[in-house]
């Protein structure tokens, strides 16, 4: 019987430190991905070993990709966008972005398999990736838009496709771009809502024949096919979402003072920061410069004494993975901040609107729900005390243990070994610069 750890954090007095966060998962996701798309070999620095990465590398060895660990890099062995039919389901465990990007890839690379995931990853929606893809002739089965899903050969009878994306969804437009690559012409995407551009970003590093146009305040994205991209060494920035934890925890806990070395600061991750710094937090990021076209950088933080915010729905693209530590830091702020546009927040991990509104009740918070929205009454100091039903979600469990450490009470967490989908090391980090967390057995 497998042991179940539970994590547990309690007020502490200061956190100080210089640190480092685990690679970009996105990017790492993208680096395996697309390098197993190259011909030639590529080497990748910094991959993110958590769960979620580690589960596409397995993947794409399932497929025939020849993937190595060297001592400080990883080496994918690309073969030019050619994959073997595997000879198992292809597991994803809780990998949302894995799962979509590689049905996507894998929709017209002729070729039979199977995409699979744990209960988190099986009850998410699949159609808003299978639909667009479905416009480009692919053969793709589903179950009432659940997995398990198929993608089929179909012998490269693929079609371009113009698609108009009406949604903030990296995903969707990562899982098109990648199906392109194999279709011969020039797919088309418009997106009206601009979300994060790490697939875009890689795709030209690599040699894709990509152009992105800004009109109307869309976003025109044409990619030419068939694409040969060229094999390149990659590095990957530490993770701006991992980063965000450390943050807040500096930001609310007095006699603070923090840097995070060496962070990926594309735009449409650090929205987090626009807002911090609007809620009054002493934020600041030296040291810029790019990497593999990704912008990175250094950030420090001093403690703040936050104030109220309100977040409207054009900011759901930038913050669409911070928004549970950030519904703490407004805990912890003077006066109320209101987020609208929250729709989003239902379809990751859990429904995330739902898992924290009810973390942050339990643990004293004073607020109010909407259909999209939420208001946070905050106050400097909250109860806290609660035990919390993480459902299966990484970034409740970290958001919610950094709550714990300002809170008048502890915050215990059901089960830890969530964490590791994203943040391997988060105990040890957290630890490093003073924080107060413990493990027990549950």
């Amino acid at each position: 019987m497998n042991k179940t750890f539970t994590l547990k954090s309690s007020k502490c007095k200061s956190l100080k430190g210089i640190i480092y966060v685990p690679g970009d998962k996105s990017i790492s996701h993208r680096a395996l991905i697309i390098s197993a798309v190259c011909l030639g070999n590529s080497k990748i620095f910094g991959l993110l070993e958590s769960d979620d990465v580690l589960n596409t590398l397995n993947v794409l060895k399932n497929l025939g990709v020849e993937i190595k660990k060297r001592k400080n890099f990883f080496e994918v062995y690309g073969m030019g966008g050619f994959f073997n039919d595997p000879l198992k389901e292809l597991d994803f465990g809780n990998s949302g972005t894995g799962i979509r990007l590689m049905i996507g890839l894998l929709s017209t690379r002729n070729i039979n398999a199977t995409f699979v995931g744990d209960i988190s990853l099986s009850s998410r929606p699949m159609l808003r990736v299978i639909k667009p893809l479905l416009g480009m002739n692919t053969r793709i089965e589903h179950s009432d838009g659940l997995l398990p899903v198929s993608v089929k050969n179909n012998n490269n009878f693929f079609l371009p496709t113009k698609y108009n994306l009406l949604i903030g969804s990296a995903q969707v437009k990562s899982a098109l771009l990648l199906a392109s690559l194999n279709v011969k012409g020039t797919t088309q995407i418009t997106e009206y809502f601009p979300s994060r551009n790490h697939t875009e970003i890689m795709l030209k590093y690599m040699g894709a024949d990509i152009e992105v146009k800004k009109k109307n305040k869309k976003n025109i994205i044409k990619l030419k096919s068939p694409s040969f991209l060229k094999s390149k060494d990659i590095n990957v920035p530490g993770d701006f979402s991992s980063a965000s934890f450390l943050i807040v925890s500096a930001l609310l806990t007095e006699d603070s003072h923090l840097v995070v070395k060496n962070v990926g600061l594309n735009f449409f991750r650090t929205g987090l920061i626009d807002i911090l710094v609007k809620m009054n937090a002493n934020i600041k990021v030296v040291n810029q410069r790019f990497l593999n076209g990704e912008m990175v950088g250094d950030i420090e933080v001093f403690y703040s004494k936050l104030k109220g915010v309100k977040v409207d729905k054009s900011m759901v693209t930038r913050l669409i993975d911070e928004y549970p530590i950030l519904f703490v830091a407004a805990s912890f702020s003077q006066g109320t901040s209101v987020f609208l546009g929250l729709e989003e927040l239902k379809f990751k991990e859990s429904d995330r609107l739902v898992t924290m509104t009810r973390a942050l009740r339990d643990a004293g918070v004073d607020l109010k729900t909407g259909k999209e929205s939420l208001k946070i009454f905050g106050q400097k100091t909250q109860k806290g005390g609660n035990f919390v039903g993480t459902k299966n979600d990484h970034r409740i469990a970290m958001s919610m243990i950094v709550f714990g450490l300002v809170s008048e009470n502890p915050i215990v967490i059901d089960d830890s070994k969530i964490i590791n989908t994203s943040f391997p090391d988060f105990y040890e980090q957290m630890k490093k610069i003073g924080a107060k967390i413990e493990f027990f057995q549950k």
